[in-house]
């Protein structure tokens, strides 16, 4: 919160715009990195910004040894250099995860491992909104491992993996996009791009400044914090935390729009959503796109090659059901989340099956039928993210 109402952070922000003008050598990607690197050390310090820094060159290092093992190695190498850097990269993620579930947990990791600079990595992780970054490894590494995507430089890939304007919540931005960001022909400030950038950056602080911060403040004052003991308290908390994400979400959208650098639309009028597979697709908006194209749709082609086409509809839901896990898991390391996850995964798969035998059965929906059907879905997926948001709400503002 307190980052875009610092002034330096509008300071740096309008320093890089200045800087990406000026003839340096570079494509814009690596200029960015490298000014994104300038505007992290300003930011965080010197240390966290050496340390991301460091963290790139060993996924640039990993992901480069990799795809050189294509072609001069053994797939087993290939395969064993793969496992090994994702089972690092999982490491690191439970570390920052299992430190945000327990207060205690980097004491108990201190007394269990000695030789790990808990003090270090864990409040490092947290500063550099470590869930973001490990999402963007693994599209990085799907992009470049199995889809041959080339790899930029490392000083790109710091633009890339840790954007100053994403730091605070996302949105998980795309590989391919970023790199093609290069291909694009620089777009001058024109009127309408600027009215654009100041639309979201303006819209966005409204979100979460005005709307957020006010309905916070008014149900539980000017200190207080969002506590669910009822049903109200949490329809609350969706609405606070669709203002506040989205918010944060239209800032970055709006400052990429800025640079030139590609950063996804994130929301998209969630609430109007007339089934909760729709509304999934409207809410994080970049996660759902990121959780489609790296978990969904490669584990759905892989267990219908082995299960065949006869058990599609089975394999769909098996997928649908571990995609969803993943990201349950993803907001916390917690069997309330993986539940969650499960959960929402299994009312997408019967939505499917629901959507099929109508569609099989030739059924009518126009008219007053499709205004009707519509209003009691908006109902029906607002009483279930009601529902879903009570269900986790401890685990999101502990009581």
């Amino acid at each position: 919160m307190t980052l875009f109402i610092n002034p330096i952070f509008w300071g740096i922000a309008i320093s890089v715009y200045l800087l990406l003008l000026m003839r340096f050598p570079g494509r814009l990607i690596f200029r960015f990195g490298l000014f994104n690197l300038i505007a992290l050390t300003i930011l965080l310090g010197w240390k966290i910004s050496l340390g991301a820094l460091g963290f790139v060159l060993l996924t640039w290092s990993a992901i480069n040894l990799i795809t050189s093992l294509k072609n001069k190695s053994s797939s087993a190498s290939r395969s064993l250099a793969t496992l090994g850097f994702f089972l690092f990269l999982f490491f690191l993620f439970l570390l920052h995860k299992f430190n945000l579930a327990n207060s205690e947990f980097s004491a108990q990791l201190k007394q269990t491992a000695p030789w790990l600079p808990a003090e270090i990595l864990l409040p490092f992780f947290v500063t550099l909104s470590f869930s973001y970054i490990f999402v963007r490894c693994i599209d990085l590494a799907h992009s470049c491992i199995w889809k041959n995507a080339p790899l930029v430089d490392p000083i790109s890939l710091m633009g890339y993996l840790v954007p100053f304007h994403m730091l605070v919540a996302g949105p998980v931005n795309i590989y391919d996009e970023h790199m093609r960001a290069n291909e694009r022909p620089s777009s001058a400030m024109t009127p309408v791009r600027v009215l654009l950038v100041i639309n979201e950056i303006t819209t966005g602080l409204f979100y979460k400044f005005v709307l957020a911060e006010g309905i916070r403040i008014y149900f539980y004052g000017l200190n207080g914090n969002i506590s669910v003991t009822g049903w109200f308290d949490s329809l609350i908390l969706v609405v606070y935390v669709f203002f506040d994400f989205a918010g944060y979400s239209r800032i970055a959208r709006g400052l990429g729009l800025f640079y030139g650098i590609p950063t996804p639309v994130n929301f998209n009028a969630p609430f109007l959503a007339t089934s909760v597979t729709d509304f999934w697709t409207r809410w994080h908006m970049s996660m759902g796109q990121f959780v489609r194209r790296n978990l969904f749709t490669p584990i759905q082609l892989q267990l219908v090659r082995r299960v065949g086409v006869k058990w599609a509809a089975t394999a769909s839901i098996v997928t649908m059901a571990i995609s969803f896990s993943f990201v349950g898991l993803w907001h916390r390391m917690s069997w309330t989340w993986f539940l969650w996850g499960v959960a929402m995964g299994a009312l997408m798969a019967v939505e499917k099956f629901v959507q099929t035998f109508l569609i099989t059965k030739k059924w009518d929906r126009s008219g007053i039928a499709k205004i009707a059907i519509d209003s009691l879905g908006r109902v029906y997926v607002l009483l279930l993210i009601i529902l879903s948001a009570y269900f986790v709400a401890n685990e999101v503002f502990p009581i």
